[in-house]
C-alpha cells in the first residue's frame, strides 16, 4: 500500500494540491497524525482514502449519513439553546450562560464543539463532535489552560488520553475501554506517533512525507520504503542545509531511503557538497506541482 503521511490535512493550500495529485497518481491513502474531528468532512470534500492515527487507536468509525444538529445536542437538563442575530449559539441555564456552540464550516446546523464555561466565564471543558455527530473528545481546562484531552471510541468510552503540564504534553496513555486498565504509556507525541505509524505502515508498503517535522519522526519505527518529497527549500534562513535533511542524506536517519526534488533544488545540495546517493530528480509536475 502507498501512504502519504501528513500531520493534519488543510484543504485549499498549494502544498495539499501537490500532495493530493501524488496520492491520486499512486492510488494512495492519506495517513494523518493529529486528532481531527472534522476528518470525515474533509474526506468527503476531497474524495480520498484517509486513515488517522487517533481514530486507529480508538477504533473509531464514521457514518456519512449521520449528523448532530445544534438543536439536538446532549447537554445539561433544562438548558436552553439560543442563536443570537450574530449567529453565535449560546447555552443558557437558569438565566446564566453556561456554554457556546460552534458549528462546522460551510454548514448551518452541524455541531463541531461545545465550550462549557465556569461562573467567571473561563473555560471549564470542551466537547468535540465528529462530523457524523459522535462524541470525539473532551478537553479539560484549569485556569484556561489545557490539562487533559480524552478521546472516545464509538461507544463514547475513553481509549486515548493526552496529559499536559505547564502547556506541554508530558504523557499519553492508551487504555482498555472495558477494564480501563492502562495498556500503553508514552512520554512524548513523537514516541506515540512513531509506535502507531510503525503498526499501520507495513514493511512491504511505501510512504511519502513532505515535511521534516512530526511526519519524519512518525516514520522512525517503520520498515517501509520511505521518500521525502521535498516541498520547502533544502536550505534554512542562514543558507545552511536543514539539519534533518542533512541527517537523511548522510544516512544518520536511514529510515528515509529517498529524497525526491526538482533539479534546481538538487543543484543547491550538490553545491553544498551533500551526499547525493538518495536523491531522485523529479520531472515536471511529478510531485503534483504546476
Amino acid at each position: 500500500m502507498n501512504y502519504e503521511v501528513l500531520n493534519v490535512l488543510h484543504p485549499d493550500t498549494t502544498d495539499w494540491t501537490a500532495q493530493k495529485a501524488r496520492l491520486q497518481r499512486i492510488n494512495g491513502t492519506l495517513l494523518t497524525l493529529a486528532p481531527d474531528p472534522g476528518l470525515l468532512q474533509k474526506q468527503i470534500q476531497e474524495q480520498i482514502n484517509v486513515v488517522n492515527v487517533v481514530d486507529y487507536v480508538t477504533n473509531r468509525t464514521y457514518n456519512p449519513d449521520q449528523f448532530l444538529f445544534f438543536d439536538q445536542i446532549p447537554t445539561v437538563a433544562g438548558a436552553e439553546i439560543f442563536m443570537a442575530k450574530s449567529g453565535q449559539i449560546n447555552l443558557i441555564h437558569d438565566g446564566y450562560p453556561i456554554g457556546t456552540v460552534r458549528l462546522y464550516p460551510n454548514t448551518r446546523r452541524l455541531v463541531n464543539n461545545i465550550t462549557y464555561l465556569n461562573l467567571d466565564g473561563t473555560r471549564d471543558f470542551i466537547e468535540e463532535y465528529a462530523f457524523d455527530g459522535k462524541l470525539f473528545s473532551r478537553i479539560d481546562y484549569d485556569d484556561n489552560h489545557v490539562q487533559r484531552i480524552q478521546f472516545y471510541n464509538d461507544d463514547q468510552v475513553v481509549v486515548l488520553t493526552y496529559y499536559f503540564y505547564n502547556g506541554q504534553m508530558n504523557l499519553i496513555t492508551v487504555e482498555d475501554p472495558a477494564s480501563h486498565r492502562i495498556l500503553e504509556r508514552y512520554d512524548s507525541t513523537g514516541a506515540f506517533l512513531a509506535a502507531k505509524v510503525g503498526e499501520i505502515i507495513q514493511a512491504d508498503d511505501a510512504a511519502v512525507i513532505s515535511y521534516l517535522g512530526l511526519e519524519l519522526t512518525a516514520l522512525s519505527q517503520t520498515q517501509s520504503d520511505n521518500t521525502l518529497a521535498l516541498i520547502e527549500s533544502p536550505l534554512d534562513e542562514q543558507g545552511e542545509v536543514r539539519g534533518n535533511l542533512k541527517a537523511i542524506l548522510d544516512n544518520r536517519l536511514p529510515y528515509v531511503q529517498h529524497v525526491a526534488l526538482p533539479q534546481k533544488l538538487a543543484d543547491q545540495l550538490l553545491k553544498a557538497h551533500q551526499p547525493m546517493t538518495k536523491i531522485l530528480i523529479e520531472t515536471e509536475g511529478e510531485n503534483g506541482r504546476s
